[in-house]
């Protein structure tokens, strides 16, 4: 119901977008042309060919649409008008923040400042203003969508009110259908036109192009005994829908797939399964971590000369950990700790000051003084950029924990390990070893619940003051 009307408008709205973005760009070009370079002080005397606006315009067409498709303009949320229009106006914001970054980065110092200035004033006002024609041609334009609901009485009420929620999309109540067991009590918010056995009628008589049945809790059997009436809507072109409201209540997001040309699937799932902006995020994190491997290369080099020179035995630290989905990699730190660490760890276990399968200690005496400053200041976790460039990890996700916590775990806690785990995470600016165990798995599940790209971005900037205060570290 919802989702042919989603492909059709995200469909004419990929398009228009586009369109509405290289057209800002000639415009401001032009309009940049039209005014003497010498009229206003911060006017370049000389303007270069749009020929050397064309690396610009191939960020533009990368960036906007993976910007967009990130805050939900593609999505099926059958905004209004007027929250769309909020989002768009972020949504050129970030893109804008990005192409700037993107032109002092790679060095087009050519580029005129108040052309990409009226370029992005113009592609608000032009993606705003096309999205509304697009939404008078195949919306307001139309004729609307006219659905019979029919089922139990309160099933009927609640599906009905979601349809009619969804206006915006061109779908209309013709009416309500009841299975036999209810009778109109005036209470209906639209009329009650009749039962199963009217259906074929009531499709004819109101124009109906779909009917929604929403059986009664228990009632399955109501399915088995109106196939033939199906069938005959089938067969005339009548769309016919079945609510799954008779499934259990869950935690899961259920979506439909199909396992070869007739074994269809219904999928519970209550983890990210967007593959497009987890490709999005993969691409970023190998880009980022390659910058930043050899960016830091100086200072790497230090800091293992440093723990040579603090502490005999190797420079990094190996420990076998478990990530996605608990398969096991192999996770690197800067070593922190006397090389015996492990075996002295059972003599500490009393001082242990986590509850749970965890084990942190303040003032752990297997910390050697240079160690314990890489501790302080999260330096120690470089390392785990290879990690991250290897795809063993991501820049944000719950932190990945040793084998034998994980065999400790909770039913509930072994969630966490369905998303890939992060050199930082809620946890990490949320006051990290000051938590409870519980708190700590709370939060990532927390995290993975909500996951979004923006919230990716919003934890990495978080992180920053919380490594530089020291917050938690131990």
């Amino acid at each position: 119901m919802i989702a042919e009307r989603a492909r059709l408008i995200n469909g004419a709205y990929v398009v228009s977008d586009a369109l509405a973005t290289v057209l800002s760009l000639a415009l401001a070009y032009i309009l940049r042309g039209v005014v003497p370079g010498d009229s206003m002080p911060f006017l370049s005397g000389s303007l270069p060919p749009f020929a050397w606006y064309l690396p610009v315009l191939a960020c533009i067409l990368l960036v906007w649409p993976l910007v967009f498709y990130a805050l939900g303009l593609y999505g099926r949320q059958g905004r209004t008008l007027n929250s769309e229009t909020s989002v768009i106006l972020v949504a050129v914001a970030i893109a804008g923040l990005l192409l700037i970054a993107f032109i002092f980065t790679a060095r087009q110092q050519f580029i005129s400042r108040p052309v990409i200035v009226a370029f992005l004033l113009l592609d608000f006002a032009l993606v705003v203003g096309l999205r509304r024609m697009v939404r008078g041609l195949l919306l307001d334009g139309g004729e609307p969508r006219r659905v019979l609901v029919a089922g139990g009485a309160l099933e009927v009420r609640g599906a009905a009110a979601l349809v009619h929620s969804h206006r915006d999309w061109g779908l209309e109540v013709a009416g309500l259908v009841t299975d036999g067991r209810w009778q109109d009590d005036g209470r209906a918010d639209f009329p009650v036109l009749g039962a199963y056995d009217d259906l074929l009628r009531l499709v004819q008589e109101q124009h109906a192009a779909e009917v929604l049945i929403a059986p009664a809790t228990g009632q399955l059997g109501d399915l088995h005994d109106i196939a033939g009436v199906i069938a005959k809507l089938e067969e005339q072109g009548t769309m016919v829908r079945l609510a799954m409201n008779f499934l259990p209540r869950s935690i899961s997001r259920l979506s439909f797939d199909q396992l070869g040309e007739d074994f269809p699937l219904l999928t519970f799932s209550n983890t990210p399964g967007n593959e497009v902006l987890l490709a999005v995020r993969r691409v970023a994190d190998v880009i980022i971590a390659m910058a930043l491997l050899v960016l830091l290369c100086p200072l790497l080099l230090a800091i293992a000369v440093g723990v040579k020179l603090a502490s005999p035995g190797p420079v990094l630290f190996r420990q076998v950990r478990c990530g996605l989905h608990g398969r096991r990699f192999t996770f690197l730190k800067f070593r922190t700790m006397r090389t015996d660490a492990e075996r002295l760890k059972p003599l500490l276990e009393p001082f242990n000051e986590m509850d749970g399968p965890a084990f942190k200690m303040t003032n752990d005496p297997r910390v050697f003084p240079f160690g314990g400053f890489l501790r302080r200041t999260s330096l120690d976790e470089l390392p785990q950029l290879w990690n991250i460039l290897r795809g063993d990890m991501s820049f944000v996700g719950p932190r990945p924990s040793v084998v034998d916590e994980v065999n400790q775990y909770e039913p509930w806690q072994r969630r966490r390990l369905s998303m890939k785990p992060g050199l930082t995470c809620l946890w990490q600016i949320s006051g990290r070893n000051e938590l409870t165990f519980d708190e700590w798995m709370r939060l990532d599940l927390e995290y993975i619940d909500n996951w979004s790209l923006w919230l990716d971005i919003k934890i990495a900037f978080k992180t920053i003051p919380a490594v530089l205060l020291g917050r938690g570290a131990r």
